[in-house]
């Protein structure tokens, strides 16, 4: 915080304690300086300034009753200075006491105040968590411009981490420091100018909603390994999605890992061409369903968290279908047919015009020669 330091020679700690004399000293020979009717010059900083130590004994109120300035320690240093020496010089018997200051003091304080305050800086809006099986990241807007963004990661049992520092994007990857995936945590994205990263002043700042990724993150999609319709069963074989947490031997981590039996699976099956759907569940990574023999079926799968009451379901998987018993025409419908059509006329046609195209021209060459050979002759 800025503060005001008195440069003239006339407002220095001596105007502090003009005619006030301790007890057990006499009055100097000069007289003590007063204030002085000039308005005092100040000299703004953004510096802070560092409190001075206590003295080592006790030192006596200043102002009395009512003027609550405080202990000697809190003065700046010259001022501090001064008085110290005016007390030991003084032999009068009165109390310490100082003088009230002037109200031109306190206007220039103000002034300095408002003149060191750093421009307020435009803070984030429209803070979101995106989060799939534990991969998140925070967006917000608007882009920076003259100044940037620091992301700061606060924990309800954990300390502050800072990530994303002095970026001039308006997206983060905070998914390394939210590794205990049960605790909640806060975003503060803090707008700063990089000449302002050592200063004391706290930086404006927009605070995100809570997040608690263990029951927030959404379940993505399974991978289907395999599956086969043999006669009346239909077995499924699938695969857990992966985070990107990983174990001591650098293997990654899948949602199973963490969730254990709070996961379930969700089979979602129904005869091809039809709209009725049938589910299944399972704990497990396969299902094995009874369906009509001789017909197809379509599926998908998905992870499912009973105990949560939103996000309860996960990403479907890409949707897959058996083909027992299909021919051509029930794998690629009466458009095959069709074209399969148009050839076979086009062939019949072919076969039958072109021999006849043939023999006319034959039948044409042939009276062609005669002519010629019956004109030759009469000449």
């Amino acid at each position: 915080m800025s503060r005001c330091a008195l440069r003239s020679s006339s407002a220095r700690a001596g105007d502090a304690v003009a005619g006030l004399e301790p007890a057990g000293h006499v009055r100097p020979s000069a007289p003590l300086p007063s204030f002085s009717s000039k308005i005092p010059r100040c000299a703004c900083s953004t510096r802070r300034y560092r409190a001075l130590p206590p003295r080592s004994g006790p030192s006596p109120p200043l102002g009395g009753p009512g003027r609550g300035l405080g202990s000697a320690s809190a003065l700046p240093r010259s001022i501090y200075a001064g008085a110290a020496g005016l007390r030991s010089s003084l032999t009068a018997p009165r109390m310490l006491r100082a003088a009230a200051p002037p109200p031109a003091l306190l206007l220039c304080a103000l002034l300095c105040r408002l003149a060191a305050g750093h421009e307020e800086l435009p803070t984030a809006v429209n803070i979101t968590w995106s989060s799939i099986n534990f991969k998140t990241i925070l967006q917000w807007q608007p882009k920076p411009s003259g100044y940037f963004y620091t992301v700061e990661i606060h924990g309800q049992t954990s300390d502050v981490k800072r990530k994303c520092i002095l970026t001039s994007e308006t997206e983060c990857d905070v998914t390394d420091v939210l590794r205990n995936v049960k605790e909640t945590y806060t975003a503060h994205i803090l707008s700063v100018k990089p000449a302002e990263m050592d200063n004391f002043e706290e930086p404006p700042f927009a605070v995100s909603e809570k997040f608690t990724p263990y029951s927030q993150t959404v379940i993505g999609k399974p991978e289907i390994k395999d599956y086969s319709q043999k006669g009346s069963k239909l077995n499924i074989v699938f695969k857990d999605p992966l985070t990107p947490y990983i174990f001591p031997n650098g293997s990654f981590l899948s949602i199973q890992d963490i969730f254990q039996h709070d996961l379930e699976y969700k089979l979602s099956y129904w005869k091809d061409q039809s709209s009725g759907k049938k589910d299944a569940t399972t704990k497990s990574h396969n299902f094995e369903v009874s369906v009509d023999s001789g017909k197809n079926y379509c599926f998908y799968v998905q992870g499912i968290i009973p105990s949560r009451r939103e996000n309860r379901n996960g990403r479907e998987s890409m949707v897959l279908c058996t083909s027992v018993g299909k021919n051509i025409l029930d794998e690629y419908g009466t458009e095959v047919f069709i074209i399969l059509a148009v050839i076979a006329v086009a062939v019949i046609t072919l076969a039958i015009v072109l021999p006849v195209v043939l023999c006319k021209r034959k039948k044409a060459k042939k009276a062609r020669a005669v002519r010629e050979k019956e004109l030759l002759n009469g000449v």
